[in-house]
């Protein structure tokens, strides 16, 4: 199998030193985490909410069970990736059963966002 050749944009500078960390929370409490991870300086945080049921626990057909969970995604840097992880475990006490999951990916490259202030750049169109 043959994967296509992925063209990069020369008028964008990729990072490949970040790190996505991703969870559930069962229980909710993500709105207590993002203020915490806001005061440590990550603002690259988002969640949603998803219906679902802790594994094991029981569920009668046709009734919703807990709306509660919630899914979470912080984009950190490679030298907070270990910190920040061991943070969120702590502070949404993943330890505990049934609480749960958490795991980290290496991002293959992402891009630097930055609204436009008092650069008004335009980009050129790329020709080949």
């Amino acid at each position: 199998m043959v994967f296509p050749e992925v063209k990069s944009d020369p008028r964008v500078r990729y990072l490949d030193y970040t790190w996505l960390i991703s969870g559930i929370l069962y229980e909710g409490g993500t709105d207590k985490l993002i203020p915490e991870l806001m005061k440590r300086g990550i603002n690259e945080v988002y969640f949603y909410n998803v219906a679902g049921t802790i594994i094991g626990q029981k569920a009668v057909t046709g009734v919703s069970g807990s709306f509660d969970v919630e899914q979470f995604h912080v984009v950190v840097t490679a030298d907070q990736a270990e910190n920040i992880f061991d943070f969120i475990y702590r502070f949404c006490e993943l330890s505990e059963p049934n609480k749960g999951i958490i795991y980290m990916n290496k991002l293959k490259r992402s891009t630097k966002h930055s609204l436009q202030g008092d650069e008004n750049t335009q980009l050129e169109e790329i020709t080949e």
